[in-house]
């Protein structure tokens, strides 16, 4: 009886604990291109990582949170799947700002204010001497977490595509 009580147990905890599994995979996923981990936020169900993009030459930084919304209870696991959203922010910093500078970010601010992007959109930010661009998206946590290198690869292959996605929309902000 005991047995059995402890399996439950232990696969309870491993349910519960499939966000931080894959918060250690997106560490290690950005430390293998080059991007090591700076900084932690940790919250119950939110966790939030920020990596310098070191060998970058438009970004300088970029923030990863993963929030997640279902899948901590068997029930709703099996209902729902393990849902997160991982929402990805990708830094341009810039030394100096111009007056044309200080203009183009009012545009895009006045743009962000009318402009609600979908899942998967894009948007951009200004803050003095940094350009912020964020996206959004769902994902299943299972997909990538105890999948082995199948799920390692999806994961990476995810976040490449992500930052890929942000640096393009971030390059004309680049000063040299």
């Amino acid at each position: 009886m005991f047995k059995l009580l402890n399996q439950f147990n232990h696969k309870a905890e491993i349910r519960e604990s499939q966000d931080e599994m894959l918060v250690g995979e997106i560490v290690r996923a950005m430390a293998r291109q080059g991007h090591p981990a700076v900084a932690f936020r940790a919250h119950s169900d939110r966790q939030a990582m920020r990596f310098k993009t070191i060998r970058d030459p438009v970004l300088h930084s970029v923030w990863i949170t993963l929030d997640r919304k279902t899948g901590t209870g068997a029930l709703s696991q099996a209902v729902l799947g393990s849902k997160a959203t991982l929402r990805i922010m990708a830094e341009v910093k810039n030394r100096m700002t111009d007056p044309d500078d200080v203009l183009k970010m009012y545009q895009t601010d006045l743009a962000n204010m009318f402009k609600m992007p979908a899942l998967g959109g894009i948007k951009l930010n200004h803050e003095l001497n940094s350009v912020y661009a964020t996206m959004t998206s769902v994902i299943e946590i299972q997909r990538y977490v105890m999948k082995g290198q199948p799920g390692v690869d999806a994961l990476v292959l995810l976040l490449d595509a992500s930052i890929d996605k942000l640096r393009d929309k971030l390059a004309p902000f680049k000063k040299a």
